[in-house]
């Protein structure tokens, strides 16, 4: 049932993880499409810009802000979309491996407020809730010169709960990913001159 599937996860920074007295500047972004032999399509896309500062070699802090789309298109040609969006800070811890300054590793921790509604061919916003999401991620990078890192994960441990309008209790969620999923990223240090940072 499935004829194309892409996942794609960017991360473009402005510095490396271990350079002091930064910005960091990131981003993620998601796209995956489904066509259904009756015709249906189903298109999910999410983006995560954030921006933090980089205090010293180890640590980061900052925030980051999340939209994402879930769209059903069904064979008459009707649309039907739940909108996903998070505001909320982050820290990140990072370590080179040994004395290396090609490999290094990085664990990020995130707290956002988090909400959504759903649209309906253009029908007045319905099924509106809000909550909050944290999450904790393990991630490795490889220094391949001139400041381009790459960035891999494969999961992590999240939590989230979740409360629509009207209702009187919430749903609680708690999520294990780690085997999953894999993650991909690029990143760019653009403060660190010829350095294999």
């Amino acid at each position: 049932k499935l004829i194309l599937a892409l996942l794609a996860m960017g991360t473009i920074a402005t510095a490396n993880a271990q350079e002091p007295r930064s910005i960091l500047l990131y981003g993620n972004l998601g796209l995956e499409t489904i066509r259904h032999d009756d015709l249906q399509k189903n298109t999910n896309w999410i983006a995560t810009p954030g921006i933090g500062y980089q205090f010293n070699h180890n640590w980061t802090v900052g925030g980051n802000i999340s939209w994402a789309q879930d769209a059903v298109k069904t064979s008459t040609g009707s649309k039907v979309t739940d909108n996903m969006y998070r505001a909320g800070a982050f820290v990140r811890y990072s370590q080179y491996i040994r004395k290396s300054e090609i490999f290094f590793w990085f664990a990020q921790y995130e707290f956002a407020y988090a909400g959504g509604y759903r649209t309906n061919d253009g029908n007045p916003a319905t099924n509106k809730h809000n909550g909050i999401h944290t999450n904790l991620f393990p991630a490795l990078g490889i220094n391949v010169g001139r400041g381009i890192a790459l960035n891999f994960s494969v999961g992590g441990v999240e939590y989230s709960t979740d409360k629509a309008d009207g209702a009187t209790y919430s749903d609680n969620r708690f999520g294990f990913t780690f085997g999953n999923q894999m993650n991909f990223g690029i990143s760019k240090n653009f403060n660190c001159g010829h350095k294999m940072h």
